[in-house]
């Protein structure tokens, strides 16, 4: 049921902002009630706009006459959207767009942003000064609709001080209702009128003048694109980067919701640039897609076999203000802890630093120390590495998740590299590294995709150490007792995982000193009572209520 608070507004009891649960099944009963039999395309935006329509003057009699004229419809029909969260509604949308346009979906690369989601971006716009916001391709409004839940007067706010874009004109007009029903004062028509007037159906990297505007949030489309002339970026094609470009060159701060590849691929190196460059500083925290994934929405109309949307992304938040740049590592969290995630991830953010070819690594609290020996190593496995075959090989998956091993012995498997070396020592002596945490850490600083790319596996520094020949016996014995196997693409592929006694071992090896890389391995790093910090990082227990990042 809904109801409405003194002033009118949707009274939401915490309820959609807060919902974290999905159901396919829900999604499927709304589709089929809008889809109905054969239909065109137009019938369906139609039904959709109806549907938003009875959903909003059913819960806004006061706004009854402007709503119509904001959908360009009137309300009649079933209300198919009853009960369902701004966050759901977006998924009935996206399921929509998926099912009448099959096969061009991830062209347009449409992801709605679940609410819980949405509302941890939302929330950071605290460390925002006043001012109007600009959501740049506003879907059916889910950003913005808990933007507005986090201002002091959401009415005001609407009213006065937000503007929506969308290329989807049917979108646009149900971010306008949705959002003005919700959050407009009692009886205050010009709360919609004004939404509706501010706002533009266009593309928003179009050369056109943009609306007037402080602040940005924005969770932009994931898609390939033809260069875009003018943009320092234009050579990745991609629309998120042109995207991200254009908000950071136009705008006095922003929150963006992105792939994380950006953080570290070489061909956004021209992204990070206008980002780094244009911003004073941020904060980055960064999803991975095991075992839960930040977005939680569902493949409708797609032909794989995996129904889940599998993005690693990234949340920045550029506030004015900030003069340093923090970056979590990658946050892995079960679905049971997506709350305590929520909550406790401004607790990892650390001082970002830069890898060799221009990463920004995504490091955790405690591990800075590790880093900065690292870095200062004269040595890299791309220097023991020559490129014709020699009797001193190493083979080493390409494919890690939990673990980077190499091995003495030839690997059965599909992806993985055959490093060769001039000499036993050296390859002894990458041996004992590639086997400690150094590549792994290495790697999830770096990149932590789905594999391993050669650049960061050349690129893993070789301290300066003694090679201790009881350890590569170790290695060796480890080799035969450890041997294990994946099912991957149709075929078993050969991998070794040492025991964390010799990963240890080690690490005490190659990296002398007492580190806790606890964070690093862990499947759950939440709730953070699980994982143990350094004194001088341990994070500060006032930043944990209200889940974003405090001063620095």
């Amino acid at each position: 049921m809904t109801l409405t608070d003194s002033d009118g507004r949707v009274d939401t009891n915490r309820r959609d902002a807060r919902r974290v649960t999905f159901s396919a099944s829900r999604v499927s009963r709304v589709i089929r009630g809008l889809m109905g039999h054969e239909t065109t395309q137009r019938e369906v935006r139609r039904r959709w706009l109806e549907a938003v329509a009875v959903r909003t003057t059913t819960a806004r009699e006061d706004l009854s006459n402007v709503i119509p004229e904001v959908l360009g419809v009137k309300a009649t029909g079933e209300d198919h959207l009853r009960g369902l969260s701004i966050g759901e509604i977006g998924v009935c949308y996206e399921a929509l767009l998926a099912l009448m346009h099959r096969g061009d979906r991830r062209s347009s690369g449409q992801f709605f942003t679940p609410d819980d989601a949405a509302r941890f971006m939302a929330r950071q716009s605290a460390d925002f000064p006043d001012g109007a916001w600009l959501d740049p391709c506003c879907g059916v409004g889910n950003l913005s609709w808990h933007l507005a839940s986090f201002q002091e007067d959401p009415g005001a706010f609407v009213r006065d001080h937000l503007t929506l874009i969308d290329l989807d004109d049917t979108a646009l007009r149900t971010a306008i209702a949705l959002i003005g029903s919700d959050w407009a004062d009692h009886g205050d028509e010009s709360a919609l009128r004004n939404l509706k007037e501010r706002s533009r159906r266009r593309d928003f990297l179009s050369t056109a003048k943009l609306p007037t505007h402080d602040y940005v949030i924005v969770n932009p489309p994931y898609a390939h694109a033809s260069e875009h002339a003018g943009y320092e970026t234009a050579r990745t094609r991609d629309l998120f980067a042109y995207f991200l470009e254009r908000v950071a060159k136009t705008s006095r701060g922003f929150i963006a919701v992105t792939p994380a590849s950006y953080l570290a691929a070489p061909k956004f190196q021209a992204l990070r640039d206008v980002v780094g460059r244009e911003c004073d500083g941020g904060r980055i925290f960064v999803f991975d897609n095991v075992p839960d994934t930040l977005f939680r929405g569902y493949k409708f109309g797609s032909n794989n076999t995996s129904k889940t949307n599998f993005v690693r992304a990234a949340i920045t938040v550029c506030a004015p203000g900030q003069t340093s740049w923090m970056i979590t590592p990658i946050l892995r969290w079960q679905a049971a802890a997506r709350e305590a995630m929520f909550r406790d991830c401004p607790r990892l953010l650390a001082p970002l630093r830069v890898g060799p070819h221009g990463e920004w690594a995504k490091l955790g609290p405690g591990m800075e120390k590790i880093w900065d020996t690292l870095v200062e190593s004269d040595t890299t496995i791309g220097d023991l590495v020559v490129n014709e075959e020699t009797e001193w090989s190493l083979d080493v998956g390409l494919t890690p998740r939990y673990y980077i091993s190499a091995t003495f012995r030839t690997l059965d498997r599909g992806s993985k590299a055959t490093l060769h070396f001039r000499t036993e020592d050296a390859r002894n002596r990458a041996a004992l590294v590639l086997n400690s945490s150094v590549p792994y850490l290495w790697w999830r600083a770096l990149d932590g995709g789905v594999t391993l790319p050669r650049r960061v596996l050349m690129s893993t520094p070789v301290p300066n150490f003694a090679v201790d020949a009881d350890l590569l016996d170790a290695l060796r014995i480890s080799e035969d007792a450890n041997l294990v196997t994946k099912l991957n693409a149709g075929r078993e592929n050969e991998n070794v995982k040492h025991p964390e006694s010799l990963v240890t071992s080690l690490n005490g090896a190659v990296m002398p000193g007492d580190h806790d890389l606890g964070l690093l391995y862990a499947s759950n790093m939440f709730p953070l009572a699980r994982i143990s910090f350094p004194p001088e990082r341990r994070p500060d227990e006032g930043d944990v209520s209200d889940g974003r990042f405090g001063e620095q």
